[in-house]
């Protein structure tokens, strides 16, 4: 009962990494699949593909392949968005987020938003356009290699 008590009364931040649990919380790795999948749909980075292999399989394609990419680089996506939330977030406000996040009250992101937003695209632009690039190339080396059997 003390144990309990004790622990109630210490901050959130203290008993936990509060940024990671907010970061885990916000299910980054489905963000990541679909922020790949409007990278990929701007411009024509798909366009070829689709005219070698028609729309429908292509947009097959790239929906797989960015799935694929999503979980090979989900840690470091996640682990980019908690060092957002640390460096855009004081620690009362981090206590604050983390609260509201576990009572499922998600309320409270938008007023941060654009801070850690901010953050968050400075550390993971790259990581965007690196794991958008393999996704288009394991599309396009899917389709080719679906081409040379048909062709066999």
């Amino acid at each position: 009962m003390l144990v309990a008590a004790a622990l109630a009364a210490t901050p959130v931040s203290a008993k936990t990494d509060a940024a990671a649990e907010i970061a885990h919380a916000l299910t980054p790795r489905e963000s990541f699949r679909s922020m790949i999948l409007m990278t990929l749909d701007q411009g024509d980075a798909g366009a070829d593909l689709a005219k070698a292999v028609g729309a429908p399989r292509a947009d097959a394609l790239l929906a797989e392949a960015a799935e694929d990419m999503s979980f090979r680089y989900a840690e470091t996506w996640e682990a980019n968005l908690a060092a957002a939330y640390r460096t855009a977030l004081t620690p009362t406000e981090l206590d604050a987020v983390l609260a509201a996040v576990r009572r499922d009250d998600r309320s409270v992101l938008a007023p941060v938003s654009a801070r850690v937003g901010g953050a968050f695209y400075r550390n993971s632009e790259g990581l965007l356009r690196q794991a958008s690039d393999e996704a288009l190339r394991q599309a396009t080396d899917e389709a080719n290699r679906s081409a040379s059997l048909a062709g066999s």
